[in-house]
């Protein structure tokens, strides 16, 4: 045959081929300059060399696999240069051209995908226009080493065979024979998993500087990330890249915190696979790696603290002591990674709370702008205080993660602090009503709250008054009928007239001068004449109206009326009495004992 047809895989435009009348003397040759190469695309490119004489076969592509992916051998410049050794001659490779679909393995693509669906065994390919591609997986102690691809140019006999298997297992011992520090032996499942205790790699000192290499290049791959500041996701790339295995790490409770590599989305293989608390304390207790069935588990720890853990997947346990190494220099490089983590995410609610902290006492200075923008709030432009309280969240760091969490669903730009049970927030730009309230219920899953929200302020200096005016709303709304809501200083009306200090004692001086006698005939003779005054007033002086809001007889509203007037010596027919009276128990109403003005009415009258 003058030619040979090898498709757009052919790496030259010239290729030596031997011919099979060039006798063993060529294969011989042929085969001891394969180990006397110093690199792998010189062995498998020799060997492709000597592929013809073996039988009806033409060389197609050549592949070297580390950690189990192969990848195609560019050939050497001497296999290209158009120089034919004794017995080889030269062939012109001017093939077809490449088949467009991935289906074609003559395609570069195809082979490679084809390639890769052997998984470490030979394997044939007959294509649509009637050739046939042989794929001799290079094998050696259980591993796979690389592939040589040929054409088979007619049906080759038994011996063919043979001695085309017989030169791939040389190629194979060849391959074996170079420094390869990457590659590890397997160990299946009746080998036990090598320990701190075994011997290293090996003897010769060139193994050991080998691996010493190999580690180097590691360590610095990991500085360099570190000085990246690529963070957890960096060095797990980083673990990935020079183990070919796919990394991951998980918080102490097995959430999956990061993961590079392929296979992300699915569960980790082997999570359920024994109690947690068992698997942590197995990780804790033992030095290096442990096996979790399908992955090598390292625990990432700081000053006796757990943070996580990294993990190794694999399934086929190909991984080794040099893997493992670098897991456990991957979760030494994590250690102060997830340390600072964990001090930043604790130190940030502080200085958020102290923040707002200094803003609503008054204590802020015009330093305040840099403090916000370092914890990424913009402190100009308007902004208002918002005060929640809400029943069953005694822990403020649960109101206030409520809080965070509503405020990114709602796009709203605020800070959180706390005093004792009141959460505190300063949100930016408009009132944001109902919204906020709603948000907070939907995520706690309890409407058993409130929120009060005070007036717009456009300097920073205003917000202490916010903040009272939000504190005099969030009381009215939980001292009325209904104390779940949200509700607005500017909604309030009269009851704005509350304050703290001189003001609320003066409110209290009111109170006592129109309702004293009043409270003090309710709290002797156990009767609620100020309930009656006040729905009295509400509906207008209306007899039928207090009537079915008291739920008692209109005669009754009547015979109370005129206690009142007995006990008070207020005329109610006199407008600005009942003005002042009609205030007085608004405030009381507010300022009261909570239920005070809810208090049942249906009691024995006196």
């Amino acid at each position: 045959m003058d030619a040979v047809r090898s498709g757009s895989s052919t790496v030259c435009a010239v290729r030596p081929i031997p011919q099979r009348w060039a006798g063993r003397h060529t294969f011989l040759r042929l085969t001891t300059a394969m180990f006397d190469a110093t690199e792998e695309r010189e062995v498998v490119w020799a060997a492709m060399g000597a592929i013809a004489v073996t039988g009806p076969f033409a060389a197609e592509a050549a592949y070297a696999a580390h950690h189990g992916v192969a990848r195609r051998c560019r050939p050497c410049s001497a296999a290209g240069s158009g120089h034919s050794r004794p017995g080889i001659v030269a062939v012109n490779a001017t093939a077809a051209e490449p088949a467009e679909t991935d289906d074609d393995p003559t395609a570069t693509d195809g082979v490679d995908r084809w390639i890769g669906a052997l998984d470490g065994r030979s394997g044939r390919w007959d294509g649509q226009d009637g050739h046939c591609l042989w794929a001799l997986a290079l094998r050696h102690r259980g591993r796979c080493l690389g592939y040589l691809v040929v054409r088979i140019l007619d049906t080759p006999s038994a011996e063919e065979t043979t001695d085309a298997e017989l030169l791939a297992r040389q190629v194979a011992a060849a391959l074996a024979g170079l420094s390869r520090p990457w590659e590890r032996p397997v160990h299946t499942e009746r080998e036990p998993w090598p320990t701190a205790e075994e011997p290293g790699l090996g003897v010769d000192l060139g193994a050991t500087v080998s691996a010493l290499s190999y580690q180097n290049a590691f360590h610095r791959a990991l500085t360099r990330v570190g000085a990246s500041g690529k963070g957890e996701l960096g060095m797990l790339q980083a673990l990935h890249d020079h183990t070919g295995f796919s990394a991951l790490t998980e918080d102490p409770f097995g959430n999956l915190r990061a993961w590079a590599g392929p296979g992300r989305g699915e569960p980790r293989p082997g999570s359920a696979n024994r109690p947690r608390d068992e698997l942590l304390r197995q990780v804790r207790r033992r030095q290096g790696a442990v096996r979790d069935r399908d992955c090598l588990v390292v625990p990432i720890e700081a000053a006796g603290d757990l943070l996580g853990l990294v993990a190794l997947v694999d399934p086929d346990r190909r991984a080794g002591k040099l893997d493992t190494a670098a897991l456990e220099e991957t979760g030494l490089a994590l250690a102060p990674e997830l340390s600072h983590e964990r001090a930043l995410a604790e130190l940030e609610p502080r200085l958020r709370h102290d923040l707002v902290e200094r803003l609503i006492s008054g204590e802020a200075t015009d330093g305040v702008f840099v403090h916000a923008a370092a914890l990424g709030h913009d402190l100009h432009g308007p902004h208002r205080i918002a005060v929640l309280q809400w029943d069953g969240a005694t822990e403020e760091v649960t109101l206030g993660d409520a809080v965070a969490r509503a405020a990114e669903r709602l796009g709203l730009d605020v800070l959180i602090g706390a005093r004792e049970t009141t959460t505190v927030v300063l949100v930016a730009g408009p009132d944001p009503g109902d919204a906020l309230y709603r948000a907070v219920a939907q995520d706690l899953g309890t409407a058993a709250g409130a929120v009060g929200i005070g007036s717009r302020c456009e300097l920073f200096t205003e917000l202490p008054h916010s903040y009272d005016e939000a504190v005099r709303a969030l009381t009215v709304r939980r001292r009325s009928p209904e104390p779940h809501g949200s509700t607005s200083f500017e909604d309030i009306g009269i009851c704005r007239m509350m304050g703290t200090g001189d003001g609320e004692r003066e409110t209290d001086r009111f109170v006592r001068e129109w309702l004293g006698a009043l409270l003090e005939y309710d709290a002797r003779h156990h009767t609620d004449m100020v309930t009656t005054l006040s729905h009295y007033l509400e509906s207008g002086g209306s007899y039928d109206t207090t009537a079915d809001g008291l739920q008692i007889h209109r005669s009754t509203v009547r015979y109370r009326l005129r206690r009142i007037r007995e006990i008070t010596d207020h005329d109610l027919s006199d407008v600005e009495t009942r003005l002042n009276l009609h205030v007085a128990t608004r405030i009381r109403n507010v300022l009261g004992r909570p239920g005070t003005a809810r208090t049942s009415s249906r009691q024995t009258s006196p």
